[in-house]
């Protein structure tokens, strides 16, 4: 598209991002976003064919190679507003919470990057808590010279502030054991752990495979294996999840469930081998976190197992390494028709 009488074209930016489903006032909140150059030069220009990753700066500050200029359609270093908006309005109606530095981006490409916002302190007019959107703007102070303005704003990105302090919710969202166990048995255990809460935990956590003769962690119960995440793990407030503006049941879901992809606020655990007790002839196991309760977890079951198994005696124990059964005699079997099966 020819800009000018000259007939180069220039840069035409437009933005789309991810949020981070909760926040809270004075909290940290990430964005996730992707920036657009849909510009593209309409003449060729031959001292700007060389590739972005070949353009170095020499020791002089000269660029080399020398002849390198950049394109017309290219968009240099920009800046991005982003907006907190009351559900149902505009960015007009919202709340500059910051600006995040764009990197330049050459004619017809692309480029997503992260930024962790801190929120102010709840300013008048907008409630401690609820639904909000967060609304980016491109190209905020029009540094960049563009064809088209009209894409500069984002899509409604969903986001639900809650009220401070943010806290973290540790809860276990998988443990995966094998069916049909029997007191004894040899397990080697699949957890995952997710913080559901707003604020990120930053201290290393324990967690432990219990056995108990009720689904409570008592002084009847004894530890089966125990695993150490080190770290913490992080908060929702860190975890940008997809734009769901347009399919607000889905986000919904996401709200009340979770995340349900491994994200950074899910930790796993792929733990070795350990060893049930072989006694009693029926009990139960499950995860608990913190079993020593070092770190004074708010939002935590109360002396509960988490995802609970039941163990009981079975005619067909598994092996040392948790698989039941044995191999077949043929890679191949014969089916009753005689036709044997695969490649002969």
């Amino acid at each position: 598209m020819a800009y000018t009488s000259l007939g180069f074209s220039v840069a035409d930016l437009a933005i789309s991002g991810e949020s981070a489903p909760t926040a809270a006032w004075g909290g940290t909140l990430t964005i996730q976003v992707t920036l657009r150059n849909l510009g593209a030069s309409t003449i060729v220009e031959p001292t700007s064919l060389v590739p972005a990753t070949q353009v170095q700066i020499g020791p002089d500050g000269a660029v080399v190679p020398s002849y390198y200029t950049p394109s017309q359609a290219d968009a240099p270093d920009s800046t991005i507003a982003v907006y907190l908006v009351p559900k149902g309005k505009g960015p007009a109606g919202g709340l500059q919470i910051g600006t995040i530095d764009a990197p330049a981006l050459s004619q017809n490409n692309i480029e997503q990057f992260q930024s962790t916002l801190t929120l102010p302190a709840q300013p008048a007019g907008f409630a401690a808590s609820g639904n909000y959107t967060i609304r980016l703007v491109a190209n905020a102070d029009r540094s960049v010279l563009e064809s088209n303005y009209r894409n500069n704003v984002s899509a409604p990105l969903n986001v639900k502030l809650l009220p401070a302090p943010a806290l973290s919710a540790l809860r276990v969202t998988a443990f995966d054991v094998p069916d049909g166990l029997s007191p004894g048995d040899t397990i080697a255990p699949y957890i995952q752990v997710s913080n559901l809460g707003n604020g990120a935990l930053t201290s290393d956590v324990q967690v432990a495979v219990v056995a108990s003769t009720s689904p409570d962690f008592n002084l009847g119960s004894s530890i089966v294996s125990i695993y150490t995440i080190n770290g913490g793990i992080p908060g929702l407030s860190s975890v940008p999840l997809p734009n769901a503006a347009r399919h607000g049941r889905g986000f919904r879901a996401l709200q009340n469930s979770g995340i349900i992809t491994p994200r950074s606020n899910v930790a796993t655990i792929q733990g070795a081998n350990a060893t049930l007790p072989t006694s009693p002839s029926t009990y139960y196991i499950g995860v608990v976190i913190d079993p020593f309760n070092q770190l004074n977890l708010p939002n935590q079951p109360a002396n509960r197992l988490e995802l609970v198994k039941t163990v009981t005696t079975t005619a067909n124990p598994l092996s040392p390494t948790g698989v039941s059964g044995s191999p077949g005699a043929f890679d191949f079997q014969t089916p009753p028709d005689g036709v044997a099966i695969g490649i002969i």
